[in-house]
């Protein structure tokens, strides 16, 4: 952790819940004054606590379950709120939690974000960007490897998303 970050931390009140989180085993249930704190403190500097959290605990492993539905505990929403559901998430959850966020609703950009706010899981389908499926059998002709299925190279995609976030992208099947 770097010298800005405690400061931050500290100053949002948050070092205390870092160093609680690292002593207490097991976890406790986070209460209502627990998250009302969460949800009032800089959003920035929750995030920084999640993703200390998630670097302890899990790694730098990010699950990908492409091509099919998210899970039903998978993080949907938009905008700031997901970022802050998912450190939130993973701030109060077990040890090791999956914190998986579901891009099919979210799209792919915030969902990278998230994986700086704490999540471990990226889920969803394989489609274009206008949201429609893309076809088992769809190809597209790339320089120099010729035809190429699209499946593949959405696949692709996702894991360079994974990797320019500094994460290792595994895949995974869908739960």
């Amino acid at each position: 952790m770097t010298p800005l970050v405690e400061r931050v931390l500290l100053r949002e009140g948050l070092l205390e819940m870092l160093e609680a989180r690292r002593a207490v085993e097991p976890w406790p249930r986070a209460t209502p004054a627990f998250e009302k704190r969460l949800r009032d403190a800089d959003l920035l500097a929750v995030g920084a606590l999640a993703d200390i959290i998630r670097r302890e605990e899990v790694g730098s492993v990010v699950r990908l379950h492409i091509g099919g539905v998210a899970p039903p505990d998978a993080i949907t929403g938009s905008g700031l709120s997901l970022l802050r559901d998912v450190a939130i998430a993973r701030i109060t959850g077990a040890r090791g939690a999956r914190v998986c966020v579901d891009f099919g609703a979210s799209g792919l950009e915030l969902a990278q974000v998230a994986l700086g706010f704490g999540a471990s899981e990226l889920a969803g389908p394989i489609a274009n960007r206008r949201g429609l499926p893309i076809a088992d059998d769809a190809q597209k002709k790339v320089k120099g490897k010729g035809l190429v299925a699209l499946r593949a190279l959405k696949q692709e995609e996702i894991a360079t998303i994974v990797r320019r976030a500094r994460r290792e992208p595994v895949f995974g099947a869908t739960p």
